[in-house]
């Protein structure tokens, strides 16, 4: 850990004050860096996603940071990380607590293992699809699905989809405004939908398939 990521490690501590023990840094991405956590009040691990400091003085990411959470925790569905809590440091320092996944992403176990047995892609396929028609059912595109994107908890491998950083929320019931312009083409391109990677804003869950 160089002295910039020990830096963003204590301002993260002190504005998680005695609630949560940090216990390193699990990954991270372009949206934000991952903690492992001990929650000291309930006695459990968690994760914390933080905006590091040089994104987060740019008002569309950090609102794109806190809108990932606020989607999530609309999601309330055994094959979607829980978000518990957001919160915010008095330096300005951004985070959320979600639950922690014991276990790998897909990405991971695809490069550890290669390809997957035929019945066990299978499963994973159908977890991720009963995730995603669940966040669809609420007018939600994660618009970044991939296998970084799709952990795999326990020995069982149960799925759990998360990283809902550029979802786009297609109801105007939440409230939030649309963080993106037409022809910026969003997501990981080896992933994309075409129209997505074309920047067209006028998509929908299928592009998510």
């Amino acid at each position: 850990m160089n002295e910039a990521d020990k830096a963003l490690a204590a301002r993260l501590a002190q504005a998680l004050g005695s609630a949560y023990t940090l216990e390193g840094e699990i990954g991270r991405g372009g949206m934000g860096v991952v903690f492992n956590a001990r929650d000291e009040r309930l006695k459990r691990r968690v994760a914390v996603k933080v905006l590091p400091p040089e994104l987060a003085f740019r008002e569309e990411i950090r609102l794109r940071f806190v809108r990932e959470a606020e989607t999530a925790a609309r999601l309330s569905h055994p094959h979607i990380v829980p978000i518990h809590s957001v919160g915010e440091g008095p330096d300005g320092l951004v985070y959320f607590v979600m639950a922690y996944v014991d276990g790998e992403s897909l990405g991971a176990k695809l490069k550890r293992r290669g390809r997957l047995p035929p019945d066990e892609a299978r499963r994973i396929m159908l977890e991720t699809a009963d995730a995603l028609g669940a966040a669809h059912a609420l007018g939600i595109i994660h618009r970044d699905v991939k296998p970084d994107n799709i952990l795999l908890e326990g020995s069982r491998g149960r799925v759990v989809v998360t990283d809902f950083g550029i979802a786009k929320a297609l109801s105007s019931t939440t409230g939030s405004a649309t963080l993106t312009a037409t022809g910026v083409a969003i997501g990981t391109p080896h992933y994309m939908s075409p129209e997505q990677a074309a920047g067209d804003r006028e998509i929908d869950g299928r592009s998510d398939i």
